[in-house]
């Protein structure tokens, strides 16, 4: 055989082979016996808040395309550095997950010092949803705008008292941000979880709060506290009145969470493939991205890969705040 035609023909046998990859790839998910019994999905929040919605919604939708059940675990606690550590320890199986926030590879490993969990611990499956922030004050706070909140704020110097949803948690620096933006000193005052601290600017306890539009819609409409702001690009349907930060002239106010699914490193390939197949069908599915905008939501669809370039990148932009402002636990 003539060297050029043997070279010829090893070339397209090699390409056949690397187009065959995916292929082989995806027979291997379709046909791995994974969920033969219930999974568990980690949710590192307490009961209530938006992540716990976002689970459950996204456990019943799993259940319906992989036909087993997918149980909610809320394991609250250290800004989700507990939930995390847990499944980080789990058996190597697919059969425990994590629900993660935003926060737990982004935030957290800023500002601890000593973690059970790094982000090589986990293998990457895809995004769920986006979480949008509105700024929202008590009733009785004597401001109407974010221009009296500033004039307020700047006559009693660290007299506000802003909540979050615990002490590293993504609400936690978004406060952070907002009172760095405005140019004002807030106390940031720690719950733990959102619920909570909804509860206390309900009662007029805290003054402000950087909270889940999920949350805020229902009770400004209600009249139970007033939306100042939101922290997106653009307004939200849920506050259509709501002002943007960046529409009133602060453009660095600017900040939103997400929900991704991680499973423990090392768990076989066929079963993070068919995870992230049917949980790409799901966010890209009109009943889901309906369901997460009723709720104020965005519904998120990605591949492994583009979950952990986010990852990295959200990384080191909270990072480098988080060391601007010397923020520690």
């Amino acid at each position: 055989m003539p060297i050029s035609n043997r070279g010829a023909r090893l070339g397209i046998a090699f390409t056949a082979a690397l187009c065959a990859l995916p292929l082989a790839a995806h027979a291997a998910a379709e046909t791995t016996p994974w969920p033969e019994r219930p999974v568990t999905l980690v949710v590192p929040y307490p009961p209530g808040g938006t992540s716990d919605i976002v689970g459950r919604q996204l456990a019943e939708k799993l259940r319906e395309a992989l036909g087993q059940t997918f149980v909610v675990d809320n394991k609250a606690g250290a800004a989700t550095a507990i939930g995390a550590a847990a499944v980080a320890r789990a058996p190597k199986d697919g059969y425990t997950l994590l629900l993660s926030a935003g926060t737990t590879f982004t935030v957290v490993p800023h500002m601890y010092d000593k973690l059970q969990y790094s982000l090589a611990d986990f293998a990457p499956v895809g995004t769920v949803c986006a979480v949008p922030f509105a700024f929202v004050v008590k009733n009785d706070l004597p401001v109407k705008s974010v221009q009296e909140y500033v004039a307020y704020a700047k006559a009693k110097p660290g007299a506000i008292n802003n909540a979050t949803n615990g002490q590293g948690s993504m609400v936690h620096l978004l406060g952070e941000a907002v009172a760095d933006g405005l140019g004002v000193k807030l106390t940031q005052v720690h719950y733990k979880g959102a619920s909570p601290a909804m509860m206390d600017i309900i009662g007029g306890v805290v003054d402000s709060n950087v909270e889940a539009v999920t949350n805020a819609a229902p009770n400004v409409k209600a009249g139970k506290y007033r939306a100042l702001a939101v922290l997106s690009d653009r307004r939200e349907a849920l506050l259509p009145d709501v002002p943007t930060f960046k529409e009133l002239g602060y453009p660095s106010i600017v900040g939103e969470t997400w929900y991704a699914v991680f499973a423990p490193a090392g768990t076989p390939q066929p079963v993070v493939d068919k995870l992230g197949a049917a949980l790409r069908k799901i966010t890209d599915s009109a009943d889901f991205r309906q369901a997460m905008e009723r709720i104020g939501n965005e519904s998120k669809t990605s591949t492994p890969a583009q979950l952990l370039d986010i990852t990295r990148e959200q990384s080191t932009r909270w990072g480098e705040m988080i060391q601007r402002l010397n923020l520690k636990m």
